[in-house]
């Protein structure tokens, strides 16, 4: 029973894989409003419906990893063990989603593409960051000892989210290596900061 349930899990994830891919380059040649869920579902090989049922909204084909990532994010920042900093945590566990490597870097790239050119994507994204920047907050909080909506932790989390972006923007995904250096120093100062407020 646990064999088919496995097996019917990975089927589930290589039909969605294989939707999400589609999508990203469909709208890559043809732009996000101009591509239909019709193209989308011919190209991965399954019924409009299928596409639907993995993706309610057109706009889930766009960040198709966002909300299964940022629960993972979530998850680990408030469970981290006794003793660990919100930047402890963050230093551990982003190397492992590097290195897990959800989509090849010239997806990453493609998909970052899609998405600045965008209006409507780019607002959608803002709002992933919002949510980031509030589980962010919370964290930091607790390290400080203070209410989420106290000063210091939001701003430990802004500054945080900045490097998050800018690192998005600027790291070529092609070489994580690079990627996981420039984070572990913007992480060291931003725990360095959090440490003083602490103190």
């Amino acid at each position: 029973m646990e064999e088919s349930t496995g097996l019917r899990e990975r089927k589930r994830e290589r039909t969605r894989k294989a939707i999400a891919e589609a999508a990203l380059r469909l709208f890559a040649r043809h732009g996000f409003h101009a591509t239909t869920i019709p193209q989308i579902a011919e190209a991965a090989d399954v019924s409009p419906r299928t596409v639907s049922g993995y993706f309610p909204a057109k706009e889930d084909l766009a960040f198709p990893y966002a909300d299964a990532q940022l629960e993972e994010f979530e998850r680990r920042l408030e469970q981290r063990s006794p003793g660990e900093t919100a930047a402890d945590a963050l230093r551990a566990w982003i190397p492992e989603i590097v290195e897990r490597g959800t989509e090849p870097p010239e997806d990453l790239r493609l998909r970052r593409r899609v998405i600045d050119a965008d209006e409507g994507l780019r607002a959608r994204e803002r709002r992933y960051m919002l949510r980031t920047r509030a589980v962010l907050a919370r964290a930091f909080a607790t390290d400080l000892g203070m209410d989420a909506e106290a000063l210091e932790p939001r701003m430990a989390a802004a500054a945080t989210l900045t490097v998050f972006e800018l690192l998005g923007r600027d790291v070529d995904p092609g070489d994580p290596r690079t990627a996981l250096e420039a984070l572990d120093r913007a992480l060291v100062f931003i725990g360095g900061g959090i440490g003083a407020l602490r103190a």
